[in-house]
């Protein structure tokens, strides 16, 4: 899906900011310009040369250079002298030459309908706004006809075969990518020390609590008792003229009033995605209703594939998405007495969501849109460091009115991934109040910890908030990658990430304690929201999980808003021309 390989190009990005931060600034200037291409999905030469400008000096490599080193290794003059400067090494250069006619498996059809939506466009725009054309403007136009062309090639979408289709020869500032490898060595820094800092934490604030033996204790992270049934509902709205579906996951014997959670599905995803997860609190006596959100779904994409949608989102997805909370709370009220029983407790209900899901759960819990945030965060350079802002960002489309979704049934907010940072900002979230539990991923290229996690912990106003981080967690669920995805993740250096049961595991335990505590209000449970449970379960794993309360004083150094902290190094939105 579009919105999955955007995201999985910000993690290779993320990938050359880690080579970029060992080698510094010299390297900076090398790979960034030669590998770029590679590792973003983006061009950094023209048709016949890319020509690097710094002040009035300015020096081409031609495109013939690079495929005689792709072909049989040559290096020639040009590519020696960049090469020396960026002191790269002969490791370095055999995978610059292995990357660069390797074929990203792509659907060209779809990259093509995708950089006209408004999403694509933006991202466009922003890439070039840095990669221009000879004439000094806007590279946008150009990318996209050579992406396109590429990637409809038999040959497929490389770098060399995006370079032949470029239009014209294209121009880099060498300040320009001075500046966005500055950017991403400051991304990796934060984000490096962000989890450093919450390992440190966590294993403080255990020592701060009697300690306990989990190993004598239930475990939260096997199956329930309660066998497991699946059951789906086709829904009307009728005052919104919006049809939708929702999977209600419930044991198959009820014991007493049943704890509900509603959870929210990220973009391009459906309900069924969560199966697994909602099965294993079903097994455990809560029931787990997954909402299908129409315009924003998996089978909007599979419309837009099919050239039946002009958008892989609607932007009226921001406002009807916590609507369909609302309105699935409503129909659950007649269905408990058809359906269930009455076992329904839905006085107090948990709400939860992932990336996009996330927003929705906020706002159900009453976040509320900060306009004047948002705009600002948008009109920076570099958000695209952020995939998950080139999505906020769409809802400067929306009418400026206040919006109110709060929901009061609403008794707590569970978080995977989520998008928040820059649509709602400190004064948007500061009105939800009730327990929240965020977790994240430190290889999220979609939703970045740094920027959407760890920089909105602080903001919120609850008493109850935990903040839990899953090494090794890439946002989606790698088990389920297509093989388009699956190939590029091949693609990338020294990239690892947990194996899905470990994220599975620590994500059915933690899941599990938050709602047993806050939505079926068992005390118990209380016994696993501690630091030292995280440690307890991560003990024999390659990959940890950290979590601290709200009570725990996080570093504002090491978590400092980066979209303000970028601001020093931002490029004019047009460069001027050297003299």
């Amino acid at each position: 899906m579009v919105w999955q390989k955007l995201a999985w190009q910000k993690l290779a990005w993320h990938s050359m900011g880690q080579r970029l931060q060992r080698q510094g600034r010299s390297l900076a200037l090398g790979s960034l310009t030669l590998g770029a291409a590679l590792l973003t999905g983006l061009p950094a030469q023209g048709a016949e040369a890319i020509f690097l400008r710094y002040g009035p000096l300015e020096r081409s490599i031609r495109t013939s250079s690079l495929e005689a080193l792709a072909n049989d290794g040559t290096v020639s003059r040009d590519l020696a002298f960049y090469f020396n400067l960026a002191e790269l090494s002969d490791l370095q250069i055999a995978e610059l030459r292995q990357s660069l006619d390797r074929p990203v498996a792509v659907d060209g059809v779809l990259l093509s309908r995708f950089f006209y939506t408004n999403l694509g466009a933006t991202l466009l725009e922003q890439v070039g706004a840095i990669l221009r054309t000879r004439s000094g403007d806007n590279g946008k136009l150009a990318l996209r006809a050579a992406l396109i062309q590429a990637a409809n090639s038999p040959q497929g979408l490389s770098t060399l075969n995006m370079l032949r289709a470029l239009p014209v020869d294209m121009q880099l500032n060498v300040t320009d990518a001075l500046a966005v490898a500055s950017a991403v060595e400051r991304v990796i820094n934060a984000t490096n020390s962000s989890v450093a800092e919450l390992a440190a934490l966590t294993a403080q604030q255990a020592t701060q609590t009697p300690p306990l033996d989990y190993a004598a204790l239930t475990d939260l992270a096997a199956p329930g008792p309660a066998s497991v049934q699946i059951q789906r509902f086709d829904l009307t709205d009728a005052e919104r003229q919006r049809q939708l579906y929702i999977n209600v996951v419930r044991p198959t014997a009820w014991r007493g009033q049943a704890p509900v959670v509603v959870f929210s599905h990220g973009l391009s995803s459906s309900p069924e995605a969560r199966h697994r997860w909602a099965s294993h609190l079903a097994s455990h006596g809560i029931v787990v209703v997954l909402p299908q959100h129409p315009g924003s779904d998996a089978q909007q994409v599979a419309n837009f594939r099919a050239g039946l949608r002009q958008e892989v989102f609607e932007v009226q997805e921001f406002i009807d998405r916590p609507l369909d909370i609302t309105f699935v709370l409503d129909q659950l009220e007649q269905l408990n007495v058809t359906e269930f029983e009455g076992r329904l407790n839905l006085a107090q209900v948990g709400v939860g969501g992932h990336s996009l899901g996330g927003y929705t759960a906020l706002a159900v819990a009453g976040a509320e849109i900060n306009f004047d945030h948002l705009e600002q965060a948008c009109d920076r350079r570099f958000i695209h460091l952020n995939i998950s802002l080139l999505l906020q960002c769409q809802a400067l489309d929306l009418p400026r009115q206040a919006y109110n979704f709060r929901d009061p049934r609403v008794n707590s907010v569970l978080l995977i991934n989520p998008v928040n940072s820059s649509i709602f900002g400190p004064e948007g979230l500061a009105p939800v109040t009730l327990p929240v539990m965020i977790l994240a991923g430190s290889h999220d290229p979609a939703t970045p910890a740094v920027f959407e996690q760890f920089r909105t912990f602080p903001w919120y106003t609850s008493d109850n908030l935990s903040l839990a981080l899953i090494e090794g967690q890439a946002h989606v669920d790698l088990s389920a990658l297509d093989a388009g995805l699956s190939h590029l993740l091949t693609t990338l250096p020294g990239l690892t990430l947990a194996e899905p049961e470990v994220i599975d595991r620590y994500m059915n335990a933690l899941g599990l304690a938050f709602v047993g505590r806050h939505v079926a209000r068992r005390p118990e449970y209380s016994l696993y929201l501690r630091s030292g449970y995280a440690s307890y379960l991560s003990q024999s794993e390659v990959f940890h999980l950290f979590m601290v309360n709200a009570a725990v004083e996080i570093d504002q150094q090491l978590i400092t808003p980066l979209n303000d902290s970028l601001a020093p190094v931002e490029i004019p939105a047009e460069a001027p021309e050297a003299e």
